[in-house]
């Protein structure tokens, strides 16, 4: 589950910020959300990035 921290939070093996979003368990985000040092997330549907920009295609006709 998703959460955005609405405070920062460090502990031995990672650091995290205000405004960050972390992947957690349930369990876990429950907790945070319960605290109010976190908000859920809607997991929204990801866009796939093109790097190519569309082009029309166009045939040539030779007219005879």
């Amino acid at each position: 589950m998703k959460v955005r921290l609405l405070t920062g939070m460090a502990g031995i093996n990672f650091s995290h910020n205000a405004g960050d979003e972390i992947d957690c368990n349930e369990a876990e985000a429950n907790r945070f959300i319960e605290a109010g040092i976190a908000e859920a997330i809607a997991a929204a549907p990801t866009k796939i990035e093109r790097a190519t920009k569309k082009m029309k295609v166009r045939k040539a006709v030779s007219e005879e």
